[in-house]
């Protein structure tokens, strides 16, 4: 749930004209706060050096919440390493491809294996180990480690406890699958153990967690049209009974195979299905409209442009705009550019791409939180 905007009228504890001399002109702090609002966030970060004034302003939290109602985020995060041997970067880009914010992690991350949440990100370092980074403040620090035997590592916001909490999967010594739950930042209690899900997870990777409930796809195979997704309550810290059945059909055209990945886009979860065939790419987007039916909406069809020159693969839906227009990731392999976020307009099917660069890009998703926001956010 969004924040409400305060109140114009509440007073700040330190008047603008504090910091002015007698004989320059002085604005009603209302007309600075009604000013201010408008300045998109990364120059409103440099203004905290104008004066003493603007600095308790631009850091009330009262202020940081109503830019951010004002100002809904349109930011993608990205990894970023150039070798193996390199430690990963985080780039926080606009819709343009362009370079916002780029932090360092500190460690060799497996960028295949990173998501971003709840306005953190999160990566999975090569020792195995879970870190999460805050961009806004730049801040680091490494989950607890998961019991053996464990997969599926995700973590999720569950809004009414107010906390964040890891997720993980694990096979028993009979070959049983167990949820296993931690709340992050409670160092008094350690996992617990939450049942076995309805179905066979697997380790297959698919897992989206919207609005407080993780989604796991839990096909036997990746492709086909056999998915089925089964769903994990955060805040009960329980599995859903009902299994959901997903959007795919039996493929009437032979010439395509299809494969299911699952996303969060502006709280819905999302169904992508990559229909590929010899010279054609058609990716669907489904989007669940009611999840207790359940019920589906195919709401965009995309086909993906095919050269010779260069291989486009769909990678991850990411926002749709106000406009109807949907933000994607797409993967392109070619000796100039790799990833590279493009804007689709489906009254028009056309697209727009954004900056390219030949460094390797792996998408985490949309960033969600405030880039003015001091205080860090880490549990």
């Amino acid at each position: 749930m969004a924040t409400p905007v305060p109140s114009k009228k509440k007073k700040m504890a330190i008047p603008v004209a504090a910091d002015i001399a007698d004989d320059e002109p002085v604005l009603p702090l209302d007309v600075v706060y009604d000013i201010l609002l408008r300045v998109p966030a990364k120059p409103l970060c440099r203004f905290r050096a104008v004066c003493p004034s603007w600095l308790s302003l631009l850091c009330d939290p009262g202020f940081i919440a109503a830019h951010a109602v004002r100002h809904p985020s349109q930011l993608i995060v990205v990894a970023v390493r150039d070798t193996v041997h390199t430690d990963t970067d985080v780039e926080i880009l606009d819709m343009s491809g362009n370079v916002v914010k780029r932090l360092k992690s500190g460690q060799q991350c497996l960028t295949d294996n990173m998501w971003t949440h709840h306005g953190l990100v999160f990566l999975k370092g090569k020792d195995g180990r879970h870190h999460v980074l805050d961009p806004a403040t730049g801040g680091t620090s490494v989950l607890p480690d998961r019991p053996s035997q464990a997969y599926m590592y995700t973590v999720g916001w569950a809004a009414a406890a107010g906390e964040y909490k890891a997720l993980i999967i694990r096979e028993t010594d009979l070959h049983e699958e167990v949820c296993m739950v931690l709340s992050l930042g409670d160092k008094n209690h350690g996992w617990r153990e939450r049942g076995s899900p309805p179905a066979w997870v697997g380790r297959r990777g698919e897992v989206a967690v919207v609005r407080g409930i993780a989604y796991f796809l839990v096909s036997g195979i990746k492709c086909g049209w056999h998915d089925w997704i089964v769903a994990f309550d955060l805040e009960l810290e329980a599995w859903r009974p009902a299994s959901i059945r997903g959007p795919m059909e039996e493929q009437d055209d032979p010439i395509y195979q299809s494969c299911v990945n699952l996303a969060e886009v502006n709280g819905h979860l999302v169904a992508s299905v990559d229909k590929r065939g010899s010279d054609i790419c058609v990716v669907e987007l489904w989007f669940l409209t009611d999840p207790h039916e359940p019920l589906w909406s195919k709401r965009y069809t995309i086909t993906l442009p095919t050269t010779r020159d260069v291989f486009e693969s769909f990678r991850k839906p990411l926002q749709v705009l106000e406009d109807g227009r949907i933000l994607v990731w797409i993967w392109k392999q070619n000796p100039k550019y790799r990833g590279v976020p493009r804007v689709y307009d489906p009254e028009t099917e056309t697209f727009t791409d954004g900056a390219a660069t030949a460094r390797r890009r792996v998408v985490a998703g949309v960033y969600t939180g405030s880039m003015m926001r001091t205080v860090s956010a880490l549990p």
